[in-house]
């Protein structure tokens, strides 16, 4: 009985033993150091606990250095992965038991303790018996400090004078980009290029100095500690000189500097933030056994631990192999674990600081004869398993960071979709609206100050800025309370600013100038009836494919301080074009067309106005000239099949109507227009079929008669006429355009490619006189004041398509209606889209035209309510290669009528 009872007693002191070797490693789930815990050995009991009236620091953190008495083999025996001991001290505690003899040196047994505890282990698992890989702990800085430290004492004694200098080099030796850098220019000197191998050169000492200097955290992370380590009182020194103070004979510096870089190297592993999630996968704290040969790193670690604002995570035990005998009054080792923590959290800071300082006296039981009976000694409570969380797992953080990849890869794909999508120019902003979309190839959509549609000119962006100031202007004086009674207005100048023929961008720059000068005019003006404008430039796409979309656009952004009044522009009459009037016609915003002719479109929405005359008249004028060239009486119609194509279509019938009545035997061909299909076997166009524009060009060598060209005329008739050049130069066809060629003729370089060939082309305004020369209208005055580029001669800046004044007379066109809403103190009636629609069905005056416009009277009213200008002009020029193109006749005022004028009928005016 005796000897049974003698054991149990001996089982129980050795598990209150361990379990307290434990209890130091374990590492809580909050917080650090030795904390408060109810895990005791079963066969514990508590002593009563202390009133608690004095105040409890809880949140000191702390670890005893805990000297152990008659050690035995005790430490051989933590040390080693014993299966006996699995049930109550885990694997996974990181130990190290380096062999101390007399005499070793602190800068010897920490090389042999960071060798223990930065080498891989294999250890058995507590739960399984199975073998587990634990990776060993990292110790850059420690190791660097000791290259640091090697280099420089080989070098001190040869210092002389000059010890900076000869830190620096020392510093160098250790630095690998110094090395690399000298090592590769010296390889790469021969081969690399100027300017490249100077700098490889270069590069190492400056990164260097960089690091030095300790200004780049990632770059000089390492340098920096030493360099803190280094400086105590010398803050604001250099590293360099800072290693030069230090003696390395100095060896309680040496001592003090190398433990230093080995406990901040453990603290940064053991952090535990969302930064550094791989440290909380750390749940037990390092365990060094220290024979009585190491009292000197043992006492400075105790120094180290006199602040209680530090914390170093690791269990230090230095064991004695003999003591004094055991008593009967002795404190087992828990409680006096628990008594030192009472110690540390409920006493004054200079008494938490003596608790820290001195080591916990713990005498260690005898080994147990078997000591297997620890595994099964199930009487004794053993603390459970400690498992690093899962999310702080090597894979978990692999699949964290792989999702995160994934995400970000996801977002930033969506991002540079969106930003394509929308056509964005900023930073990544895929949840803003930009008011532009990516149709196909184009952007399309409105153009916020600063984006230019592409393709694009420098005189097309300096179009914009101007609109972009005028804008900012607008703004400024709505906020200027002199100017409160003016209505504040946007009008959106719609049109195809895309093309993917560039020799177009010509007339996209005379439409913005256009209502540039409109704009800029209007916001001049002072009054209580004259509106500020701002203006919105929005591309509906090549051939207005997306006018529609943009409509509805321009109908949901409206806003409230400047609501949209009106839409001015439009271009080219397609069935694009008409679906685009339809949109914008619900919405109840009018339009004022400034080059659109089609006869159809005034059909088609109440809401849509023109400037310029339909087609009827311009074909009459063209049949009316016609008789005065001395043609034979026969005449041949090219015109385009593209079935959505109005314009070209209604003018080729008006054309052949007209020219018929004249008495010409008149032909219709068609050719297929550059960008569309080519028409199919199941075609009912009985029209003969002259392929493409150039090869339409190439038959029209043999026309006896008159040629007119009823088609576009960027890219079409750029290669019409290239086609007549090339086939029969020197004795052309007599060839006769409708207005849209007029594109293609304020091209001057176009125009120089073909300069064998003359033609004739109508036009809807007046070309303007050079720089300098009284010009027919002020607007042009204006431009020319305005944007400088138009005074070009030649090239490509001057406008001679008429598409600049009728930009100007539609936008003037529509701020006429809006003024004529107002009275002499202020508005009389609101000014919004329906307002001013019903003023643009009246814009008319019984003296004369309401609107004398650069390209001529615009009034819509007379005998019935109309939605395009009476008597409009339409004038014809001729145009051969590069020189100006020349007025040959005109029928409407201001122009003045040719005599054959009188051809042209009423119902045509």
């Amino acid at each position: 009985m005796t000897s049974g009872r003698v054991e149990s007693d001996l089982t129980a002191r050795v598990g209150n033993f361990i379990h307290t070797i434990d209890r130091l490693c374990r590492r809580p789930a909050r917080g650090e150091g030795v904390q408060d815990s109810p895990h005791v050995p079963a066969g514990f009991e508590r002593q009563e606990e202390e009133p608690q009236e004095r105040p409890q620091h809880t949140g000191r953190r702390g670890i005893p250095i805990m000297r152990l008495r008659n050690a035995g083999d005790w430490p051989e025996f933590l040390v080693r992965d014993a299966v006996a001991l699995r049930p109550v001290i885990s694997t996974r505690i990181r130990r190290s038991k380096p062999e101390i003899a007399p005499g070793d040196t602190v800068p010897v047994i920490l090389a042999r303790i960071v060798g223990d505890l930065s080498a891989d282990a294999e250890r058995r698992s507590s739960a399984d018996g199975k073998l587990r890989r634990m990776p060993g702990l990292r110790f850059p800085r420690y190791r660097m400090t000791v290259k640091v430290l090697a280099a420089w004492t080989a070098r001190h004694a040869d210092a002389g004078p000059d010890t900076e200098e000869a830190a620096r080099e020392a510093l160098r030796a250790v630095d690998r980009t110094w090395g690399w850098g000298i090592e590769a220019a010296e390889r790469g000197g021969e081969s690399v290029p100027f300017p490249f191998n100077v700098l490889l050169k270069l590069a190492p000492p400056f990164l260097h100095d960089w690091r030095l200097s300790g200004k780049a955290p990632l770059l000089s992370g390492r340098l920096r500690a030493l360099r803190a380590a280094l400086a105590q009182d010398a803050a604001k020194a250099g590293l360099p000189a800072l290693l030069a103070d230090l003696d390395p004979a100095d060896s309680g510096r040496v001592d003090r500097l190398l433990l230093s870089a080995f406990l901040d190297d453990l603290s940064r592993q053991y952090r535990r933030t969302p930064l550094h999630v791989r440290g909380a996968g750390h749940v037990f704290y390092p365990l060094l056994l220290l024979n009585e040969h190491g009292g000197e790193l043992v006492e400075l670690i105790a120094e180290r631990r006199s602040n209680l604002e530090s914390f170093d995570p690791v269990v230090v035990v230095t064991y004695l192999p003999g003591g004094d005998p055991p008593t009967a009054e002795e404190e087992d080792p828990v409680s006096a674990l628990i008594r030192w923590r009472r110690e540390l959290v409920a006493t004054g800071r200079a008494a938490a600081l003596q608790v820290l300082r001195e080591p916990l006296d713990v005498r260690a039981p005898g080994l147990p004869k078997d000591p297997v009976v620890l595994s099964t000694a199930s009487r004794f409570w053993v603390p459970p398993t400690r498992k690093p969380p899962w999310w702080s797992t090597p894979l978990a953080i692999a699949l964290f960071w792989s999702v995160l990849a994934g995400a970000v890869g996801a977002y930033a794909g969506q991002t540079v979709a969106w930003q394509r999508n929308s056509c964005a120019t900023g930073p990544w902003t895929p949840w803003a609206e930009s008011g532009r979309q990516l149709m196909g190839a184009e952007c399309v959509g409105v153009a916020e100050p600063g984006y230019l549609f592409t393709p694009s000119t420098p005189e097309i962006a300096q179009v914009h800025r101007r609109i972009h100031e005028e804008n900012q202007r607008a703004a400024t004086l709505h906020a200027d309370q002199a100017q409160a009674a003016r209505p504040y207005v946007t009008i959106v100048y719609l049109a195809a600013l895309t093309s993917s023929n560039r020799d177009s961008l010509a007339a996209v720059r005379e439409g913005l100038a256009g209502v540039a000068i409109a704009q800029k005019n209007q916001n001049d003006s002072s009054g209580a009836s004259e509106p500020i404008v701002r203006l919105l430039v929005a591309n509906g796409g090549g051939r207005m494919q997306y006018g529609e979309a943009i409509a509805r656009l321009l109908v949901s952004s409206s806003e409230a301080e400047a609501p949209i009044v009106g839409v001015v522009g439009l271009d080219q009459s397609r069935r694009q074009t008409v679906a685009t009037i339809h949109a914008l016609g619900k919405a109840g915003l009018p339009m004022v067309a400034s080059t659109l002719s089609a006869d159809r479109l005034v059909e088609e929405s109440p809401f849509y106005f023109q400037v310029a005359p339909q087609n009827k008249r311009q074909a009459a004028v063209a049949a009316a000239f016609a008789t005065t060239l001395g043609l034979p009486a026969r005449a041949r119609v090219y015109y385009s099949h593209d079935v959505s194509d109005y314009y070209s279509d209604n003018l080729r019938k008006q054309v052949s109507a007209r020219l018929a009545e004249a008495g010409f035997a008149v032909e219709n061909r068609r050719f297929t227009a550059i960008g569309s299909a080519k028409p199919g076997p199941g075609d009912p166009n009985e029209h003969p079929y002259a392929g493409e524009p150039r090869q339409a060009g190439v038959s029209a060598c043999d026309a006896k008669g008159l040629v007119y060209f009823a088609g576009r005329g960027i890219p079409d008739f750029q290669s019409f006429i290239k086609g007549v050049n090339e086939t029969c130069p020197g004795a052309p066809p007599t060839i006769l355009a409708g207005d849209d060629i007029s594109r293609y003729a304020a091209d001057v370089r176009l125009r120089g490619e073909v300069g064998q060939v003359p033609f004739y082309y109508q036009s809807f305004a007046v070309a303007p006189n050079r720089c300098g020369q009284p010009q027919p209208h002020d607007f042009y005055d204006q431009l020319f004041r305005t944007f400088t580029f138009e005074c070009q001669e030649p090239g490509a800046g001057r406008t001679l398509d008429g598409h600049a004044a009728l930009s100007y007379d539609a936008a003037e066109t529509l701020i006429t209606a809006i003024r004529r809403l107002g009275g002499p103190v202020r508005h009389a009636v609101p000014v919004n889209s329906y307002t001013v629609w019903r003023q643009l069905s009246m814009l008319h005056t019984a003296s004369g035209p309401a609107i004398q416009g650069a390209t001529g009277g615009i009034d819509f009213g007379g005998g019935t309510a109309r939605q395009y200008p009476r008597d409009k002009p339409v004038l014809i020029l001729r145009a051969k290669g590069a020189e100006r193109p020349q007025q040959v006749g005109a029928c409407g005022p201001p122009a003045g009528s040719s005599p054959w004028c009188a051809k042209v009928a009423e119902k045509y005016r």
